[in-house]
């Protein structure tokens, strides 16, 4: 009996010291992934599109690389009614974005040595970027009202993007880490394509000229529309670099 309980309790506190050692383990990146100098921003530049274009359907989870091809949501709101000449609720649900494998970055700013004065800043654009769901509708276009449920898709064609963030600093087990807090999205499409079906109860007519409508008068429906499209991705751009910065801390992520 003495020698089961000898053995159990050296299970037992093995396991325990394992643990311990495995969650203050630092994590380091993937040997395959190019590891810049801070600072080198066209190296900054080449790896990400690298890494996207490589990644991007199946994720890296040893780089904290989720599948972004497509990106999955539960639920996205992209307006919140706020007035105008749109004044609209519509909401999403079992989301894919599509279109981020494409993404084109051009440009980065800052990335420097010391975050606590550096900026982060990416620049670029992409092919499309196609929204894509269960989506319910209450609300108004100009003078026309406009509800219903059903199939929705909206593109915004070659968008320009910019992504700003401005980072807090956590120092753990010596190093620092960063915490992504204000991080903004501008979306700038050529245009944009709307399709929802199943407007006012199925009546194909009345649907059919509403999406013609939103269609034909595109940029004034953007206009109301961008500042919570871009909060949205936002969120979505927020969550990727939140999982990375909680695995690997900076200095871990460039070659010192």
């Amino acid at each position: 009996m003495l020698k089961k309980f000898a053995k159990l309790w050296f299970l037992l506190a093995s396991s325990s010291l394992l643990y311990i050692s495995n969650s203050n383990a630092v994590a380091t990146l993937p040997a395959d992934i190019t590891r810049c100098r801070p600072g080198d921003t066209e190296c900054i530049v080449r790896t990400s599109i690298n890494v996207v274009r490589k990644y991007a359907s199946s994720g890296y989870a040893a780089a904290a690389f989720p599948v972004i091809e497509p990106f999955r949501l539960k639920r996205l709101d992209i307006s919140d009614g706020r007035g105008g000449s749109l004044s609209l609720k519509l909401n999403f649900r079992d989301v894919d974005v599509l279109g981020l494998s494409g993404v084109n970055f051009q440009r980065a700013v800052g990335f420097d040595k010391d975050p606590s004065s550096s900026k982060f800043e990416l620049y670029g654009d992409l092919p499309k970027m196609v929204i894509r769901g269960k989506y319910t509708a209450d609300g108004r276009i100009l003078i026309l009202p406009i509800r219903g449920e059903g199939d929705a898709d909206i593109t915004l064609d070659r968008p320009k993007f910019s992504v700003k963030f401005k980072p807090n600093l956590i120092n753990k087990n010596g190093k620092t880490y960063l915490m992504v807090d204000k991080l903004k999205v501008l979306l700038e499409p050529r245009k944009t394509f709307v399709k929802l079906t199943n407007l006012f109860n199925g009546d194909q007519t009345l649907s059919s000229h509403m999406n013609q409508f939103l269609n034909e008068n595109w940029f004034e429906i953007w206009s109301e529309l961008q500042p919570s499209v871009q909060v949205a991705i936002a969120e979505i751009m927020k969550s990727i670099l939140t999982n990375m910065f909680k695995r690997f801390a900076y200095d871990d992520i460039f070659e010192v």
